[in-house]
């Protein structure tokens, strides 16, 4: 025989398995929704006027959890991953400050090497796991 605490338990991960699956969702459509004033801004727009016009949008937005920001950065790299150009780190930074209060506090840092070319720079927030590897770059630049 099945005990309680077992349905009660088996109960509780569904409901948050729903619940997570529900929020990915709403993720990604937020996702999709910003996007294109993302993707305009950043072809277009100097870094500075965007990552303005984005850390406003983002204020407006909830701020989530450290577990919902990583969350979102899924979703939002799954999103990144669709478009043609198959990704790119400033982007996916922009997306997420503007979806989270709490990113759209955080500074953005551009990493630049000498050589130039493709693949020479990259882009982050503060809190992202490379973070640290800010010292691999010959500037680092923070907005």
């Amino acid at each position: 025989m099945i005990s309680r605490r077992v349905v009660v338990a088996t109960k509780d991960l569904v409901r948050s398995r729903v619940a997570g699956t529900f929020e990915q969702v709403l993720g990604f459509w937020r996702a999709l929704t910003v996007l294109p004033s993302v993707e305009h801004g950043r072809r277009s727009g100097a870094p500075a006027a965007l990552i303005g016009k984005i850390r406003l949008r983002g204020a407006r937005s909830r701020q989530r959890s450290l577990a919902d920001r990583e969350t979102l950065r899924r979703v939002i790299a799954i999103v990144d991953r669709l478009l043609l150009d198959g990704g790119n780190c400033y982007r996916r930074a922009l997306l997420e400050m503007a979806l989270d209060a709490g990113a759209a506090r955080e500074p953005l840092r551009f990493g630049l090497r000498a050589h130039g070319g493709p693949r020479s720079g990259h882009a982050w927030l503060a809190s992202w796991p490379d973070a640290a590897k800010a010292g691999t770059y010959d500037a680092v630049l923070e907005m």
